[in-house]
Order: C-alpha cells, then sequence, then structure tokens
C-alpha cells in the first residue's frame, strides 16, 4: 500500500475500501428481511423518517439501532462476512495506524425506502466543545466511524477536509447545519460516496457527514471507540472479532414520527405537492454564499437528487 493512501485519509478525513467484504446474497437476504420486519413494527429500536399510505411503502423506516440484540438469530451470513474482515490489517493497510485494543460503542443499520428521498442534516458525530485534542490533531485519533455496504449505494456525502483544526469557524458553523429540525441543504463542496456491495468507508468522527439519497439503502454503520486496556465481555450475538460496549442497553426507541391518519395524508400531500418548504424562504433572507439551494428542502417528488462528484 503506497503512502498515498495514508496521505488520502490524513488529509480528506475518510477512505473508501474497495472489496473488503466478500459478497454474499445470503447475507443481503438477512439484511432485506430484517428490514420487513422492522416495517411492520417488530423491532422496538426502529425509528422512521414519515409514515405514508401503505400503498406506497407505509412507513419510510431509517434506522435500526440495535439490530444485532433483536435480530441475531436471523443473521448468520451476515455475522460470516464480517468475520471474514480483519479490521487490524485494514487500520494498518489504509490509515498507517496501528491499535493494542478497540470497541464497537455503535453498531446500527441505516435504511432508507427506494420509493423515498431523503436528506438529513448536516452533522459531526462529535461534538465540538466537548471533543478531546486527540480527536482534533492529526496524530493517531482515538475515535473512528466505519459504513459497511452489502448492496450498491449511493446515499452518503461528506465534506472533505472537515476534520481538520482550522477548517472555518465552527461557532459560525453552528448556524448552518442546526438551523431547523428539518433543514435541508446541499454543499457545492459536498462529496457523494458511490459505494459497491463489499466496500468499506473509514471516516474520521470530525467529518461533516449526511445521510442522502433517492435509492434504497440498508448499510452499517459503526462506531470504532480505541482504548489500550478493553475489558469488555464478548457479545455472544456479535461477530467473533468484534468487541461491543454499547452506551445503553436495548430500549425502544421514540419510533420517530407518531402514526395518526392525519399525519398521513399531510405527508402524502407534502410529497406530491410542489410547495417549498419553510427552509427555502429562510434562505431567500439568510444563505451563506457557500450553499447551493433546491427549490424544495424536505422529502419530495420534485426534490431532483444530484450527485455531481464521484
Amino acid at each position: 500500500m503506497s503512502t498515498f493512501d495514508y496521505d488520502l485519509f490524513n488529509e480528506n478525513g475518510y477512505v473508501l475500501i474497495k472489496n473488503a467484504i466478500a459478497p454474499s446474497l445470503l447475507a443481503q437476504k438477512e439484511i432485506k428481511a430484517i428490514v420487513q420486519k422492522s416495517k411492520k413494527g417488530e423491532l422496538i429500536s426502529s425509528q422512521s423518517f414519515a409514515h405514508y399510505p401503505k400503498f406506497i411503502d407505509g412507513i419510510n423506516v431509517g434506522q435500526i439501532n440495535y439490530p444485532w440484540q433483536e435480530c441475531s438469530p436471523m443473521m448468520p451470513n451476515i455475522k460470516q462476512s464480517i468475520e471474514s474482515i480483519d479490521f487490524d490489517s485494514l487500520f494498518k493497510s489504509f490509515l498507517n495506524l496501528e491499535y493494542s485494543s478497540y470497541f464497537m460503542s455503535c453498531f446500527r443499520m441505516h435504511v432508507t425506502s427506494k420509493y423515498f428521498k431523503y436528506s438529513q442534516k448536516w452533522h459531526r458525530d462529535i461534538s465540538g466543545e466537548n471533543t478531546p485534542l486527540e480527536i482534533f490533531s492529526d496524530n493517531k485519533p482515538k475515535s473512528l466511524r466505519m459504513n459497511l455496504y452489502f448492496f450498491d449505494e449511493i446515499g452518503f456525502q461528506i465534506i472533505p477536509k472537515s476534520h481538520k483544526p482550522m477548517y472555518i469557524d465552527r461557532i459560525k458553523e453552528k448556524e448552518i447545519w442546526a438551523e431547523g429540525l428539518i433543514t435541508k441543504t446541499n454543499l457545492k463542496i459536498a462529496k457523494t460516496i458511490h459505494a459497491s456491495a463489499g466496500d468499506i468507508l473509514i471516516f474520521h468522527p470530525d467529518l461533516l457527514h449526511r445521510g442522502n439519497c433517492a435509492h434504497e439503502r440498508a448499510s452499517f454503520h459503526v462506531a470504532f471507540d480505541l482504548d489500550d486496556e478493553v475489558e469488555s465481555k464478548q457479545d455472544s450475538n456479535l461477530p467473533n472479532n468484534i468487541k461491543y460496549r454499547t452506551k445503553r442497553p436495548l430500549e425502544a426507541s421514540d419510533g420517530g414520527q407518531p402514526y395518526t391518519a392525519l399525519r398521513v395524508f399531510i405527508n402524502l400531500c407534502r410529497y406530491y405537492l410542489p410547495i417549498p418548504s419553510r427552509n427555502y424562504f429562510r434562505f431567500l433572507i439568510k444563505k451563506p454564499i457557500y450553499l447551493d439551494n433546491t427549490f424544495i428542502q424536505r422529502h419530495s417528488i420534485f426534490n431532483k437528487t444530484k450527485y455531481p462528484n464521484k
């Protein structure tokens, strides 16, 4: 592996590793079965983006926070595929990093229906004011994030270099990324990740990113926390090459958007009527120069998905 690969991660904050997971049609079948179980309301850790009529696709599931705890008997081939990954080798070969021990604090599934567009707020996986200096530095990071892809997917965007300590004024950033609960903005400097089944994306937790897609997806999102003295009991439900120290035990999620007939009707109208969201009018008044507005800034059939950067 060339030095360029190390520089790519250090400079940009991410690296996409091709063909890192052995492809498995059986694993894909298991993932689809878990998603269907979630859509039927049978998983307490599921969260939804919105509810639509059943003749379209019903619940648009957003994420499953504890797939392993709830579905491990359904995941033998997924487990086998992940057990084939040599995480130590990935860290060394692509990041030039070696760790004596590490554990996973998050292992959830991100889901999107093929019928609905979805655009998440830009965010970081760590909070700026409480971030350890080791993470902000360009030295050996103590936390990493991974996406494990079992399907071809174009559903994730990142802002390269945004993990750097001097990446623009973070105080001003907060006005942009967190303005309103459903703010949808397109950034001209964003890069869309074009992943294939079997790929792994490793990215710095301080890298700005978001889910953004108009395609079906069901990938695993993993949080690695690095520790020199991990004393975690191995969870027999998980792959045997993973130590898991969850931040909280399995519990029911808030479920996302509540289900009512009126809410379903409103969602249907908002999805099919060409009416701009309130954020469109907000950004007409105050709009940073590097934001590229689209007419509809919400889940909508009129909100065309653009992927200029591969």
